[in-house]
């Protein structure tokens, strides 16, 4: 999928001005939220559609059906954005189908057993768990918040449980 330009993950999903300024860095045109708690519920749904920069269409759709979309090709075909609200999202994901290239890790949430790995991302051994298999399968994953911060290999956050 050539025009899939950014695979993320945070914790906020479409949020203010972070999300603006990637939209920007990769004309993004649509934004697809990969979330089964946000695809079920009306009002998370109505929260993601209205906090899109403007211009950019928004869908949000369980794990299962956007692997079955995925698979039949029926993704948006402009500029597109793949979020996930958490690393064992993205790995499910990934397990079911919807096979990106890259990931970048913009922020999880840091409740509980976290470490930092890199400025302000923290992630848990569970965390790290869910994406190693993603990684081990050849997906380039990388910490990197705002488009200004260098990319921080996932192989270093690896290292930091080891």
């Amino acid at each position: 999928m050539d025009n899939l330009k950014l695979t993320r993950i945070d914790f906020r999903l479409i949020h203010g001005q972070v999300m603006t300024r990637w939209v920007k860095k990769y004309d993004i045109e649509s934004i697809v939220v990969i979330d089964d708690r946000s695809a079920k519920s009306a009002i998370l749904k109505k929260i993601l559609l209205n906090a899109a920069p403007a211009g950019v269409k928004v869908e949000v759709e369980s794990i299962e059906n956007a692997a079955k979309r995925w698979q039949a090709g029926e993704m948006p075909k402009n500029n597109l954005l793949i979020l996930f609200k958490d690393p064992a999202s993205a790995a499910k994901a990934y397990q079911a189908g919807v096979k990106y290239p890259s990931l970048q890790v913009g922020g999880v949430e840091g409740a509980g057993d976290k470490k930092n790995i890199c400025r302000n991302i923290v992630m848990s051994q569970e965390d790290i768990n869910a994406l190693k298999p993603v990684y081990e399968a050849g997906v380039n994953i990388f910490c990197q918040p705002i488009p200004e911060d260098a990319e921080y290999p996932f192989k270093s956050a690896l290292e930091k449980f080891d």
